[in-house]
């Protein structure tokens, strides 16, 4: 009975240590996958696309923090304008650095982040970091203006509905100071398309290059019939569309080529006029006259009238003139000329 009990007792004892080592095993399985699934090289997809890939999803998590740090804002607040994720990328795929994948998502995603923004018929045009430096932007947008004439009418106004309110605003519209904001605001920067090739680097995919020239996938495709993009190498060449900004400097009476206009300031010139007022025609009949003559009884004289005039710019631009007020200095005597009734016999 001893030896039957001591054999139950070796074979639970056995059965608990194998239990024991099933389950370390199991969380040893569970540790070393998790491992492979955060340390294997993952895509930074935007859009569902990918456009680079890292040696680990830490690595994509930092790239991806880097860029929400560019804001000065806590990262948590800022959030992407496109759909970003990161997946794990098939074992062929070809990482890069983080630098060189901070440098290549940059240009492709756009962040926002909370500022004091200046709103223009419900757009934002440009973002500072508080509401007192966004006001005075705006004041500064209208002397920019308004001290191009001698002699304002009223204070400079707005074309546009335009309001300062806390919005989510991309990067590229966030500025220190009212003066860095002014210049982005009236910035003159049309944009020149042309056809150019695009030589392949180290972690270069097709859906990278093509948001890099802005460019859609099926477009990129489209320009280059007859090459594989699915598989690039390093030196391959790919035909892109390559997008150049140009600076126009301009001088202070501003002309604008094929530019969207982000803020319009309109400034009323006031100015002092004489102008001369001519005398009136005025005929009378004379029955001492043959029809069909006439004679000048008095020449008449012209008069004056003094006139307030305000010359319009919009954006320093002249587009018309009203007069404001008019008095008459002088009234004009009327030209009568008396023109025969008499008839001929």
């Amino acid at each position: 009975m001893d030896k039957e009990k001591t054999i139950h007792n070796l074979k639970m004892q056995l059965r608990l240590e194998r239990i024991v080592i099933a389950a370390i095993a199991l969380t040893l399985a569970t540790v070393w996958t998790v491992g492979q699934l955060r340390g294997g090289k993952s895509f930074i997809l935007v859009d569902g696309k990918p456009i680079v890939c890292v040696y680990s999803e830490k690595d994509a998590e930092v790239v991806l923090t880097q860029i929400k740090g560019e804001s000065g804002c806590n990262p948590s607040e800022v959030a992407f304008q496109q759909e970003v994720r990161v997946a794990r990328a098939p074992y062929d795929a070809r990482p890069v650095s983080r630098s060189r994948a901070f440098s290549t998502v940059r240009k492709v995603v756009c962040a926002l982040a909370p500022r004091w923004a200046i709103i223009v018929d419900g757009k934002p045009i440009a973002a500072l970091p508080d509401k007192k430096t966004a006001v005075d932007t705006l004041e500064a947008a209208k002397m920019k203006f308004g001290s191009m004439v001698q002699n304002l009418a009223e204070e400079p106004q707005f074309k546009q509905k335009v309001m300062v309110d806390i919005a989510a605003v991309p990067l590229k519209l966030c500025c220190k100071t009212a003066e860095e904001a002014v210049n982005l605001i009236f910035s003159n920067k049309p944009v020149e398309t042309t056809d150019a090739i695009y030589t392949v680097q180290n972690g270069d995919i097709a859906g990278a290059i093509a948001q890099k020239h802005g460019l859609k996938l099926e477009e990129i495709i489209q320009i280059n019939p007859g090459v594989n993009l699915a598989h690039l190498h390093i030196g391959d060449k790919v035909h892109v569309k390559a997008l150049r900004a140009r600076l126009q400097i301009c001088p202070n009476n501003l002309r604008h080529q094929d530019t969207e206009v982000k803020l319009t300031v309109i400034v009323r010139d006031l100015s002092d006029k004489v102008e001369t007022i001519p005398a009136p025609l005025q005929y009378v009949s004379s029955a001492q006259l043959y029809l069909g003559k006439s004679t000048l009884l008095f020449p008449g004289r012209s008069g004056q009238r003094q006139i307030k005039v305000a010359i319009i710019y919009e954006n320093g631009k002249k587009t018309g003139s009203e007069i404001m007020a008019e008095e008459v200095l002088r009234e004009a005597s009327p030209r009568i000329i008396a023109k025969g009734i008499k008839p001929r016999r």
